[in-house]
């Protein structure tokens, strides 16, 4: 007979009991995460609520080591017998698993390595509480920044504006078989709006603070409070009015200024995936695809001497921040581009065992339910010197990409086109005019290559989103990106209407 729901206390005590059981069934490694999640956002049209969500979930998800063979097994129901029901599924999957390996001469045991015990409770910074807000004060900027068009005859080429609100709050206990008991309770925060114009057929978008549903950072409704969107939104309807009269984009070979929000795009997309160690594994190639980044690149140069790129979870309001993975390693920073040159890959504690090195805490799940894999955090490119205007200056002949529209990579991470909301051409070190339907496209060594320059730390900002897709079936996580603008030269740019 299924027990009834146990307080949430009394579950952990059967939590640590069960991880007491599982060192008795001869495995070589077994964690639990006990996850708790809360999140409410909303989706608003013209000032009106178009949709309104919250979320509870709590779970568990046991995972263990059997004969070198992972097990995994989850369950949203909070019962002692239910948890046995979960160690033995876990058990016996890794069990058939290991039958299979080792009829092929593939069974291997320590394909991991032992972390210290730890015993640490950790709550990320969180000035104000967004679920303690009165929901009509928490929604106000973006639906007054959503109606700001209405009844406006000098905006009737306005379509709509659209606004998103999101935040979540997630608490998790985590035990392993080596003695960890890890308690984190982690807030994350976002928003953004866009504006739509339409003359014709000629649609055009202008988001605010940056498009895909804006930026979303650690922290609480203090996040929002600095966005200040309603300050900003009237410049942002501005602007796609403006880009229904703009000259299209030309076609070749020309020097670009990234803003600093599509620099962190092009971090995360042509670097951030590309240096998961598992896709280099073909772990991910039947969903996300590999890379061009193998371990032979290791010491290889793929961008120029300017370049260095880091991940750090330790960042205080990094989407992708954390104190401890959730396979229990400590977050710390890591180099993975150091002057040009791809020196470390992100991994996990079986992936880095592989290369003779120590996981650099690079895991996480989605959720309870998930098992954890190789994810970004946040992946941040370092600042060198100067402001935006005095790049501008430098540039003779060039044109300044704000906000992304589009994406399109290969599976290894290699071939891109990126669309962009708007340009501005640059001559003689002035802005010229605005352009519109801009895309850039390029290889990926190739265009690190080019950058010539790189803001100083006025200019760097930490961004994030809240959507990075990866595994199967897919998880969605948080991930952050620190940037600042850059310049890269002999980049192939054109219009297309995407």
């Amino acid at each position: 007979m299924t027990l009834s729901p146990l307080p949430k206390h009394n579950f952990i005590s059967v939590l640590q009991h069960t991880i007491a059981y599982l060192k008795k069934r001869g495995v070589e490694y077994a964690d639990i995460r006990l996850e708790e999640s809360i999140s409410e956002g909303v989706m608003a049209r013209d000032g009106e609520i178009d949709k309104l969500w919250d979320n509870f979930d709590t779970g568990f998800g046991i995972r263990v080591l059997y004969k070198g063979a992972w097990g995994f097994a989850a369950s949203s129901l909070l019962t002692e017998t239910e948890t046995k029901k979960m160690v033995d599924a876990a058990l016996s999957q890794a069990k058939a698993i290991a039958r299979i390996q080792g009829s092929r001469g593939q069974g291997v045991k320590g394909i991991i390595d032992k972390n210290p015990a730890v015993k640490i409770k950790y709550k990320a910074p969180c000035q104000i509480d967004p679920f303690t807000i009165p929901i009509e004060e928490r929604l106000f900027p973006t639906l007054k920044a959503t109606s700001l068009y209405k009844n406006s005859r000098q905006y009737k080429k306005i379509h709509t504006i659209e606004g998103f609100m999101d935040f979540q709050k997630a608490h998790k206990i985590f035990l392993n078989t080596e003695g960890s008991f890890i308690e984190q309770e982690i807030f994350t925060s976002g928003a953004g709006i866009k504006a739509i114009a339409i003359d014709g057929d000629d649609v055009q978008i202008r988001s605010f603070p940056d498009s895909h549903n804006g930026i979303f950072r650690q922290g609480g409704y203090e996040r929002i409070i600095e966005m200040d969107i309603l300050q900003n939104a009237p410049r942002i309807i501005e602007e796609a009015l403006m880009l229904l009269k703009a000259d299209e984009c030309p076609s070749g070979e020309k020097t670009v200024i990234l803003g600093g929000s599509q620099v962190a795009l092009q971090i995360h997309e042509s670097i951030g995936h590309a240096v998961e160690l598992d896709r280099a594994m073909g772990m991910e190639i039947s969903l996300a695809g590999g890379t061009f980044l193998t371990p032979d690149k290791l010491g290889k140069q793929i961008c120029s001497k300017i370049v260095n790129i880091y991940a750090d979870p330790t960042i205080e309001g990094g989407a992708g921040s954390y104190l401890y993975d959730d396979e229990g390693t400590k977050a710390r920073r890591v180099d993975i581009i150091k002057n040009g040159r791809f020196v470390d890959f992100l991994t996990s504690r079986e992936t880095a065992k592989s290369l003779g090195k120590k996981s650099n805490g690079s895991v996480r799940a989605n959720g309870w339910d998930n098992i954890p894999i190789i994810r970004m955090s946040n992946i941040n490119i370092e600042p060198q010197q100067g402001v935006l205007n005095d790049l501008i200056s430098d540039t003779k002949d060039g044109i300044f990409l704000q906000t992304n529209k589009s994406w399109s990579i290969d599976t290894l991470r290699l071939n891109f086109q990126l669309g962009m909301e708007i340009g501005w051409e640059i001559k003689k070190g002035r802005i010229a005019r605005p352009l519109k339907n801009l895309v850039y496209s390029g290889i990926t060594p190739q265009f690190w290559k080019s950058c010539n320059a790189i803001c100083g730390k006025e200019e760097w900002q930490m961004y994030g989103l809240n959507s990075c897709g990866k595994g199967d079936p897919v998880q969605s996580i948080s991930v952050g990106h620190g940037a600042a603008p850059a310049r890269f030269s002999n980049v192939e740019i054109g219009a297309v209407k995407c």
